[in-house]
This record gives C-alpha cells, sequence and structure tokens, in this order.
C-alpha cells in the first residue's frame, strides 16, 4: 500500500525498483594510490597495545606458544567460564584439550543438518571463544579475522568473553598497510571482520554499553 492508500502489486513493485536500479548510473570507484605514504617508523608492538587497552581490549604477554594454553585458562578463571567454543584453525595446537581438561565444557561449532535451531541456541549461554586472527592494527588497536571451514564467526559473535591469538609478525600499522602486504587474502574471504575492543552500543540517552550486541570482554594473546 503506497502514502495515498492504493495497493500496489508486488510484483509490480519489485518490477519498479529493479528498473530503476538497472537505469541509475554506479558512482565511480574511489581512487587507490599506487603506493602508500612513507611514514615515520613507529614501534608497531607497543602502538597497538597501548591503543587497544584505550578501546578497553586486555593485551598479555607476548608469550611464547607454550604459554598460550596456560593464559587462556587464566582468562577463562578470572571469568569464571564454563563453557567454551574454538576454532579448530589455531596458532597453537592443544588449546580446547587444555580447556576442557581444566573443566569447561566444549560447544562444538560445526551446525549440523538437523537440530539447527537447538545447536544455536547453545550459543545463547556461551561464556568463551577462542580464535585466531590474521592481523593486528597498531594504530586503532583492532585485530582481523578471516572466516571460513574450521573458523566459524559466532564463536567471536556469541560469547561474554572472547580470546584472540596474535602473532606478534602479524601487526601492521594501519588496514591499508596490511591489505597492501597480503592481498591474496583480501581476495580468498568472503566475511572479513575487524574487532576493536569489546562490543559497544549507544542508548538513546547516550548511555555507552558494552556487550550487548558480541563480546563483552576482549583479550588479546600475543604470541612471539
Amino acid at each position: 500500500m503506497t502514502g495515498g492508500g492504493t495497493i500496489v502489486n508486488r510484483d509490480q513493485f519489485l518490477s519498479r525498483v529493479s528498473s530503476a536500479v538497472m537505469a541509475s548510473d554506479a558512482p565511480p570507484p574511489p581512487i587507490v594510490a599506487e603506493r602508500l605514504p612513507d611514514l615515520d617508523p613507529v614501534d608497531h608492538l607497543a602502538m597497538f597495545r597501548l591503543r587497544a587497552q584505550t578501546v578497553d581490549a586486555v593485551v598479555h604477554g607476548p608469550v611464547t606458544r607454550h604459554g598460550v594454553p596456560r593464559a587462556i585458562i587464566g582468562i577463562a578463571a578470572g571469568h569464571e567460564c564454563e563453557t567454551f567454543a574454538s576454532w579448530d584453525d589455531l596458532p597453537v595446537s592443544g588449546i580446547p584439550t587444555a580447556l576442557t581438561v581444566a573443566g569447561l565444557t566444549r560447544v562444538g561449532h560445526v551446525v549440523p543438518s538437523d537440530g539447527r535451531k537447538a545447536h544455536q541456541m547453545e550459543y545463547a549461554g556461551l561464556d568463551l571463544g577462542v580464535t585466531g586472527s590474521v592481523a593486528g592494527l597498531a594504530e586503532s588497536g583492532s585485530v582481523v579475522l578471516t572466516h571460513g571451514p574450521g573458523k566459524a564467526r559466532m564463536v567471536s559473535l556469541s560469547p561474554e568473553v572472547h580470546v584472540v591469538l596474535l602473532e606478534v609478525a602479524n601487526i601492521d600499522r594501519t588496514l591499508a598497510f596490511w591489505a597492501a602486504r597480503h592481498p591474496e587474502m583480501t581476495r580468498q574471504t568472503a566475511n572479513l571482520v575487524i574487532v576493536t575492543g569489546p562490543s559497544r552500543t549507544g542508548d538513546i540517552e547516550l548511555e555507552l554499553n558494552l556487550g550487548v550486541h558480541g563480546p563483552r570482554h576482549v583479550h588479546v594473546i600475543l604470541i612471539r
């Protein structure tokens, strides 16, 4: 129904929208510089740590690979976590086993062909999610996640506590510098997510709330 009260056939309406879209001109693509600007050198690790803490993320390490499971168990204990989910593809092996031995219950991330809704409901009370990351962005304190088989999005979106594993060698100045160094990653993934601290939501009274639409706590474990 239109604003004047006239009933419009659905097919006619969609046909009009399609025709309008086909007749419209797309805006020109942005101009991409042939080379990135030369910036003054900075300590990417120190800048990342400072900016991540500024956006309420907790930064641990750098730690050795052997110390990563112990660090995650400590985080889980500090937040009194009882359930966890993790990517299959992590930069350190043995993490799901270590968390299970520590007493946490693992929630699988593979959605079954039947019982999809029941499986998704298990994420409603998920305490801890453990993921890797392909990059850290020093200027914003962000981490970059790509998703695919064995790396479900729900693991980083649903839990109360999100633990991100980040190789120190993968910290870049900005997203543009990282993408310039790894053009194949931007082409090979259909889902690239940039996480900058805990989830933030502003209400009608301009009060900032954490964890309404995502993790309330974000921990970044730096691996050297």
